[in-house]
C-alpha cells in the first residue's frame, strides 16, 4: 500500500458474497480484517440490500462487517421544506437535491423554476431512488431534444417512464404501494438495457445535427431555410437540394416564395440523381400558402403559453377545460374577484 500510495480500499459489489457455499463469505471477511491488521489499510465495503446479511448477521460476522459502523443509505422520502418562525426556509432533500439538478437542462424552452407538478410527478416515478431520478431526467431531456418540445412537462416524464424504464415498474410499483412483503421481493433495483436506449437516443440526435448542419450551409439565411425544410417536408430531399436553393435565392433577389419554390422544383426536375428525378407539383404554390399553419402533430413544439401546446399537455381522461384550471393560470377564476360574505 505504501509503494503504490492507497489509502482506502473500496470493494464495491459486495453482496455477490456467496452464502450457500461452505464459509464463503465468512472465509472473505476473515481475509479483510487480516488485511486491515496487516497493513493498516481501511476497507470499506459497499452493496445493495442483499449484503446486509453480512452487517447483521451473527455477532461475530457483523463486527468483522461493520468495522467501525454500517450505514444502510435508503431513497429519499418526499419531505416539505421546513419554515422556520422567523420566515427563514430549510429545503429538504428531495427538494434541495431536484432543485440543483434542475439546474442542469440543454433545453430551449426549460422552465427556470422546478414547477411542483412536475417535481411531484418526478418522485413519483422514481420513488427518491437517485439512480432513477437521474437516468429519468437524463432520458427526459434527450426525448424533449428528439421530439422538439424542448421542456421537461409532467407528461413527457410519464411518457419516458412508460416507454423507456419499462423494466423497473414492478419495483417501483412495489414502492408506491408501501408494502414491505412486496418492496422484499425487489433488494436490488437494476434498469437492464439503459444504456442501449440512452445510445438509441444520442444517435437519432446525432441525425438531427447532420440535418442541421446541412442547413447551416445557408449562413443563417432565413428564406433558403425555409425554403430547404419545405421543400425536405415535401418529399423534395436530394443531394442537388443545397446547392439548387443556394443558387435561386442569389440570382433572384426579388423573387416572392412561391415564385422561388416554383423555379426551384422547375429546376430540380433537370437532375437526376441516381434513378429517382424530381417531378413538379402542381400544388407548391398552394402549400406555401399555408406555410404558417402548423400540423397538430407539431403543436407540443409550441410556448408553453400557447392553448394548441396546452392541449397536447392535457391527460387522456380530463378535459380541456379541467387541464387548464388545475395545471396553468390561464382560467379567469371569478371567485377570486367577488367580495367574500363573512
Amino acid at each position: 500500500s505504501n509503494h503504490h500510495a492507497i489509502g482506502l480500499l473500496v470493494i464495491d459489489e459486495i453482496q455477490h458474497l456467496s452464502v450457500n457455499k461452505s464459509g464463503g463469505a465468512e472465509k472473505m471477511l476473515n481475509f479483510f480484517v487480516t488485511l486491515v491488521n496487516t497493513v493498516g489499510l481501511p476497507v470499506v465495503m459497499v452493496g445493495t440490500p442483499k449484503a446486509r446479511f453480512i452487517f447483521e448477521g451473527d455477532l461475530r460476522s457483523a463486527r468483522r462487517g461493520a468495522g467501525f459502523g454500517s450505514v444502510f443509505w435508503e431513497q429519499m422520502t418526499q419531505d416539505p421544506n421546513i419554515i422556520l418562525a422567523d420566515g427563514k426556509i430549510y429545503k429538504s432533500e428531495w427538494n434541495m437535491f431536484t432543485d440543483n439538478l434542475w439546474k442542469y437542462q440543454w433545453l430551449k424552452k426549460a422552465d427556470v423554476i422546478l414547477p411542483d407538478d412536475v417535481r411531484n410527478r418526478w418522485y413519483d416515478l422514481s420513488q427518491g431512488i437517485l439512480d432513477i431520478v437521474v437516468k429519468l431526467f437524463v432520458l427526459a431531456q434527450l426525448k424533449a431534444i428528439d421530439s422538439g418540445i424542448e421542456r421537461i412537462t409532467v407528461k413527457l416524464l410519464q411518457t419516458t417512464y412508460d416507454e423507456d424504464l419499462r423494466p423497473i415498474h414492478p419495483m417501483i410499483e412495489a414502492l408506491q404501494s408501501g408494502r414491505s412483503d412486496k418492496i422484499a421481493e425487489f433488494s436490488d433495483l437494476v434498469v437492464p438495457d439503459i444504456d442501449k436506449k440512452l445510445l438509441q437516443l444520442q444517435s437519432k440526435l446525432h441525425q438531427k445535427k447532420s440535418e442541421f448542419d446541412e442547413v447551416s450551409e445557408y449562413q443563417g439565411c432565413e428564406l433558403s431555410i425555409r425554403l430547404h425544410r419545405m421543400l425536405v417536408d415535401m418529399g423534395k430531399d436530394s443531394p442537388v437540394l443545397v446547392p439548387t436553393v443556394k443558387k435561386a435565392v442569389s440570382e433572384l433577389p426579388e423573387a416572392s416564395m412561391p415564385e422561388l419554390m416554383s423555379i426551384i422544383l422547375e429546376w430540380s426536375k433537370e437532375v437526376k440523381v441516381g434513378n429517382s428525378n424530381l417531378k413538379d407539383d402542381s400544388q407548391t404554390i398552394d402549400r406555401t400558402k399555408k406555410s404558417n399553419y402548423i400540423k397538430p402533430k407539431d403543436w407540443h413544439t409550441l410556448d408553453s403559453e400557447d392553448l394548441r401546446y396546452q392541449f397536447t399537455q392535457k391527460e387522456k381522461d380530463h378535459s380541456f377545460y379541467e387541464h387548464l384550471k388545475d395545471s396553468t393560470s390561464l382560467i379567469f377564476d371569478i371567485n377570486d374577484w367577488l367580495p367574500k360574505v363573512s
